[in-house]
C-alpha cells in the first residue's frame, strides 16, 4: 500500500498536485491560512474515476501590494512519511479595476523519510484574471478614501509549468521531457474572512499517461490527465 502511495505521490506531484497559488496578490500586511484538496482524477479500481484527495495546508503574506510570499505543507504524503513543502512568490505584473496578470515562482521539494529520497522541482506559472462582484460598488468614507466591499469574485486562465532536471524518472526510467506544462482554469470567491477556490487542469499534455500505475482519464486520450482542486482560505 506505502509503494502504490509513494508512486501515486511521485506522479501527481510532478504532474501538479495542487492548484495555482495567490493568483490575485494579498494587499501589504495581509495574512491567510489556507488549505487545498484534490489531485489528477484517476480510475480506482472498484471505485471509479475520481479526483486523487490529496491534501496541503499553507500561509500565506503580502509583502506589498505587487507581491506575496507562501509555504505549503503537504499533509496526506506527510502521513504516509513523504514530505511534500512548497515555498514560492506571487508577483502581481499587470493590473486595472477589473483584471489583471500574475506569475508565481514555486520550489518544491519532495523527501522520502524511509530512503532518504529527495527531489526539488522549479516551477514558474502564469494567470490571467478577471473580477467581478460587489467590490465595483465603493463605499465612499470621505474625499480622501473609499472602502471597497470585499466581497467579489474572480475567473482565471493560465499555464504551469514545471522543470524536471533530473536524467531519471521514477522506477529508474530514462527522463525525456524536462518541461512539463499543464493548463489550468479556476474560479474564486472572495469574502470578508472566508475565501473558496475550484480549479479544472489539463495536467502535462504532453506526457504519455501509458504504462503506468494508475490510469488517468484524459481529454487528450493518451496523454496528460485531468485534474480537480477545491482550495478554501481564511484570511487573519
Amino acid at each position: 500500500m506505502r509503494t502504490l502511495l509513494f508512486l501515486l505521490i511521485s506522479l501527481a506531484f510532478l504532474w501538479s498536485c495542487a492548484p495555482a497559488r495567490f493568483v490575485e496578490p494579498l494587499k501589504k500586511g495581509e495574512q491567510v491560512l489556507s488549505g487545498h484538496f484534490g489531485g489528477p482524477v484517476a480510475k480506482i479500481p472498484g471505485i471509479g474515476a475520481i479526483p486523487i484527495p490529496f491534501s496541503s495546508i499553507g500561509y500565506g503574506r503580502g509583502l506589498s501590494d505587487q507581491t506575496t510570499v507562501f509555504g505549503n505543507l503537504h499533509l496526506t504524503s506527510l502521513a504516509f512519511g513523504v514530505g511534500q513543502f512548497e515555498l514560492g512568490a506571487s508577483q502581481k505584473i499587470w493590473s486595472s479595476d477589473r483584471m489583471g496578470v500574475s506569475s508565481q515562482l514555486n520550489t518544491n521539494l519532495l523527501f522520502d523519510f524511509y530512503t532518504g529520497a529527495n527531489r526539488i522541482w522549479p516551477q514558474l506559472d502564469a494567470n490571467y484574471y478577471y473580477k467581478y462582484g460587489r467590490q465595483w460598488k465603493p463605499e465612499k468614507l470621505d474625499k480622501m478614501c473609499a472602502v471597497y466591499h470585499r466581497n467579489y469574485n474572480f475567473f482565471y486562465a493560465g499555464i504551469s509549468n514545471w522543470f524536471d532536471f533530473y536524467r531519471t524518472e521514477s522506477q529508474g526510467r530514462p527522463n525525456e521531457q524536462l518541461w512539463i506544462p499543464s493548463l489550468q482554469f479556476g474560479h474564486q470567491w472572495i469574502r470578508p474572512k472566508w475565501s473558496y477556490q475550484t480549479e479544472f487542469k489539463i495536467l502535462a499534455p504532453l506526457e504519455s499517461n501509458e504504462n503506468i500505475v494508475v490510469p488517468y482519464p484524459s481529454l487528450l486520450q493518451n496523454q496528460g490527465a485531468l485534474g480537480l482542486y477545491f482550495g478554501i482560505t481564511y484570511h487573519l
